[in-house]
């Protein structure tokens, strides 16, 4: 898909590249596997989604997405990402209806009203149902859509749906949740034990040579050696997923000097006309290359050089084409005001017909009637402006707000009638200001300082590389990957050619982010074809402006991992415990007929030092963290001698000075607060993941995208 992409972008490369594609094609199924009749993208617990089905789905969200965003294109790494969460979504809209379904878990149409429209309603309704003028939740917003959505386009009451359909799933997950939670319960007995083993004590000397005394070349591992340490620690290697690692090198597509000039002439002939027409800011959006910001905007928001020409200059001024960060800026000033960056206020609105509220049946003109004569009112009596909005305005959060705005930005259009007005205004001066919903009487309350702002037509023509150079680094790509055929043929070429090996460990199947590519999943796709083998030579892969070539350097499948395939990753491990090992044969020499710990340190060359100890571990002393140890230590009597006693992190030998009993306790609310919160939060955190993990769940969407 991304090389299709691109031919549509780069026109000049349809020859060339389509030549490849039909080739590798011809060889057979350029990057993918392929498995015969499967028709399911996946089968969890036996329930099979059928491609067509998930697909569906897919297409949904994306136009749901592209609606939300006012895209009308999703670009290539958006439709990924909502692939991913749609599966993730279906999946767990599988697995935890099966689970719904065993306990009888409902949420009812009673239920769902009060969610909605209850006294307490649901967070998402809190978030979206805010009045505009507030930023505040307004039971009345809900209600007037509700009225209204009959009315509606199809799309929206679809929307609806999909938003209740939402509110339901997280209240259903929200009581399953509880049903786990509220059944936990903490003994006394247990509180009491743990608060004892968490701070009970020992003091105690303690000698633990340092294993950097020995160096590497005195360590010669075995097999064994290898062997010892994998098998009591098999667990930390089983691989939940297949991985692959990958090498590649990139061709990054770059401007030409040829490209810079063409770029150069092209803006000259925008220049021309930028300065003669005469609509300078329509003119700038038409073909500008960024989105120009038209509102005033103060210092610090355009490019460094553009900033200080606009801001030292006077309005009217048009600013000549220069380069800067890899494009061309051009401007015309159009204003310079001294304006605050907020502004706070009330407003009493007097809607009329036609403006959006059905119950309002009053003219323009007697609406403009009306408002004036508030404002006559008020100049009186400004302090009266509360109660008289609540009684007279309009604005369906009036009676509980008495009409506040409460702090609201320069820029922002919904308010920008009321923000223009107040620039001519001091506290507490009205104004009648004409908006979309009917005549509003704005009165401001406060204003910040005003700093110098400018607002300008900018024109932006970004410098980029010309399809003429998309086909020149093209073949510079396709010249590598077809001349270097092996690993070392591979590092040789990178190296003679100044291209950068770059490496991507531990991919899975379905990544489709490769260490700073956010394009790459044919990579990953061509990675875990069955047809690539280990230190297989990629084709040439499209990534969004620049091209990669990649070799395959291990597989890694599901389940169990080999000690050969570890071995390097635990080399180091394993050379530190066998340096244990070789200190704790010295120690042994070394306490041979002596208990006397100051006497064995100096044989050592060590120090002696004081620990304490206490039964849930850690400290400032890798003592603390050794569990067997400890667990050894708190069975021992105050004043042996023990050791040498071999861990993960020493060898050491430790006398045992003293043993601190905690004070008595009986009340352990507190704890048991704790221990009920850490529970929670782990049922929040792991209990959807510990259902996924015992599901069976086929994955098959390596084969479709």
């Amino acid at each position: 898909m991304a090389i299709i992409g691109k031919i549509r972008k780069h026109s000049g490369l349809a020859v060339i590249i389509i030549g490849v594609a039909i080739a590798a094609f011809v060889i057979g199924d350029f990057g993918k596997k392929t498995k015969r009749g499967s028709n399911d993208i996946g089968v969890i617990n036996g329930e099979s989604i059928p491609y067509m089905e998930f697909n569906a789905k897919v297409e949904k969200n994306l136009e749901s997405q592209k609606e939300n965003s006012g895209k009308d294109k999703m670009a290539e790494q958006e439709t990924y990402q909502i692939r991913q969460s749609t599966w993730t979504s279906t999946v767990k809209e599988i697995l935890m209806g099966e689970e719904y379904d065993e306990l009888g878990l409902t949420v009812t149409a009673e239920e769902l009203f009060d969610q909605v429209q209850g006294k307490q309603p649901h967070r998402y309704i809190l978030q979206y149902f805010k009045d505009p003028a507030t930023g505040q939740y307004n039971p009345a917003v809900v209600l007037n859509y509700l009225k209204n959505l009959e009315k509606m386009e199809p799309k929206a009451r679809n929307q609806w749906l999909q938003f209740e359909k939402a509110i339901k799933e997280d209240r259903q997950e929200t009581k399953f949740n509880n049903l786990l939670t509220k059944g936990f319960y903490v003994p006394k007995a247990f509180l009491k034990k743990d608060y004892i083993n968490q701070s009970r004590t020992i003091k105690a000397l303690t000698v633990a040579p340092e294993t950097t005394s020995i160096p590497d070349t005195a360590v010669k591992l075995t097999e064994a050696d290898y062997q010892k340490f994998y098998d009591k620690n098999k667990i930390y290697f089983y691989q939940d997923e297949a991985s692959r690692d990958l090498d590649y090198v990139l061709f990054e597509v770059k401007p030409s000097d040829i490209d810079r000039k063409k770029i150069a002439e092209d803006v000259g002939k925008l220049y021309a006309d930028f300065q003669t027409t005469s609509n300078v800011l329509n003119f700038a959006n038409a073909n500008t290359d960024v989105k120009n910001d038209t509102s005033f905007v103060k210092k610090g928001v355009y490019p460094a050089q553009l900033d200080t020409l606009l801001f030292y200059s006077k309005p009217g001024t048009v600013i000549p084409p220069f380069e800067f960060n890899n494009a061309w800026y051009m401007a015309n000033i159009l204003d310079i005001q001294e304006r605050p960056d907020s502004m706070k206020g009330s407003q009493i609105l007097v809607a009329y017909a036609g403006t959006g509220n059905e119950k309002i049946n009053r003219t323009k003109e007697q609406a403009k009637i009306k408002i004036d004569s508030l404002l006559n009112v008020l100049k009186k009596n400004p302090q009266a402006f509360a109660e008289v909005a609540k009684k007279y305005s309009d604005y369906p959060s009036a009676k509980d707000d008495a009409g506040d705005l409460k702090w609201f930005p320069d820029g922002n259009p919904n308010f920008d009638p009321f923000f223009n007005a107040g620039l001519q205004l001091k506290p507490n001066e009205m104004k009648v200001v004409d908006t979309r919903i009917g005549y509003s009487l704005f009165m401001l309350a406060d204003k910040s300082a005003p700093v110098k702002k400018v607002k300008a037509a900018v024109l932006t023509r970004s410098i980029v590389p010309s399809n003429q150079t998309f086909q020149d680094t093209y073949l510079l790509a396709s010249t590598f990957a077809g001349q270097n055929k092996t690993p070392e043929a591979f590092d040789k070429a990178a190296a003679a050619k100044g291209l950068q090996k770059r490496s991507a460990p531990n991919i899975r199947q379905m990544d489709g982010y490769i260490m700073g590519l956010p394009s790459a999943r044919e990579m990953v796709r061509w990675g875990y074809a069955e047809n690539t083998k280990v230190n297989e030579i990629s084709p040439v892969f499209d990534l969004s402006g620049k091209y990669a070539v990649a070799i395959l350097k291990a597989i890694s499948e599901k389940g169990q991992q080999p000690l050969e395939a570890v071995k390097a990753r635990i080399e180091p491990s394993v050379k530190a415990l066998k340096k244990i090992e070789i200190i704790s044969e010295k120690m042994k020499k070394a306490g041979e007929g002596t208990k006397d710990i100051t006497a064995v340190a100096a044989k050592l060359g060590a120090k002696v030092d004081t620990s304490m100890i206490t039964f849930g571990g850690y400290g400032r002393s890798n003592i603390g963290r050794e569990m067997e140890i400890v667990g050894q230590l708190f069975d021992a009597k105050k004043g042996e001698f023990l050791g040498p006693l071999t861990g993960n992190y020493g060898a050491y030998f430790v006398v045992i000075n003293d043993i601190v009993e905690p004070p008595a306790k009986d009340d352990f609310k507190s704890e048991r607060m704790q221990q009920i919160q850490n529970f929670n939060s782990r049922v929040s955190n792991n209990m959807y993941s510990a259902l996924e993990k015992i599901a069976k769940i086929t994955d098959n969407r390596l084969l479709f995208y």
